[in-house]
């Protein structure tokens, strides 16, 4: 399993309830196409004043490598800046990801 961490803050001009349904339909449809595994939508619950992490968290979840690339590349194919991620892209100020691998132990 591959995690692929999104923490991310809309900007200021954006309506949180809408901006996060968006967020969340973009991740629908890539769930429900195959394209993820699955997703989570998260708020930082933390003191922002305490907290180093943005205030949203998109958790999305690729059963493998072959997942993970062909989700890449039909999004490069249709443009990062295109349809619904484009629309994304717009309502986001900041934005930091990770990548994460599981561990045999």
């Amino acid at each position: 399993m591959i995690h692929y961490y999104v923490w991310f803050r809309l900007q200021s001009d954006v309506d949180e309830k809408e901006g996060l349904a968006i967020v969340g339909a973009f991740l629908r449809e890539l769930h429900e196409a195959g394209g993820i595994a699955d997703f989570r939508l998260l708020r930082n619950s933390g003191d922002p004043a305490k907290s180093k992490l943005l205030p949203f968290e998109a958790l999305i979840e690729f059963r493998d490598d072959a997942q993970f690339g062909a989700a890449f590349s039909a999004q490069a194919a249709r443009g990062i800046h295109t349809g619904e991620h484009g629309r994304i892209m717009e309502m986001v100020s900041d934005f930091q990801i990770e990548v994460f691998r599981g561990v045999v132990t």
